[in-house]
């Protein structure tokens, strides 16, 4: 009898072993699924703040060349009509102030 207990025990312990080990390597498995994860977050990150920075400077560039070419008429119309001009300036900075706050 001592030594079918024996044998149970042993039997029982190989298999706790065993599981212990199936989990393991799940777990090992399930940390570089992880792993790769994060690097294809980290790499999509990347390209979106490239593609949203090549954006940015398009649109710099559009409203760069529209004021050079729009200068004189713009100094123009606030030479005539100061006061609108600086209650537009004034409507324009309250709401991006407003905007920027949020």
């Amino acid at each position: 009898m001592a030594t079918a207990k024996r044998g149970r025990s042993r039997r029982k312990t190989r298999t706790v072993k065993a599981s212990n080990n199936m989990m393991q390597n799940r777990l090992n498995s399930l940390r570089a699924d992880f792993d790769a994860l994060q690097q294809d977050v980290r790499g999509l990150a990347s390209d979106v703040g490239d593609a949203a920075s090549e954006q940015v400077q398009g649109a710099m560039d559009l409203v760069t060349e529209w004021g050079s070419e729009n200068l004189t008429t713009v100094r123009s119309a606030v030479k005539t009509q100061p006061l609108a001009a600086c209650m537009l300036s004034m409507s324009a900075g309250a709401l991006i102030g407003a905007l920027l706050l949020r």
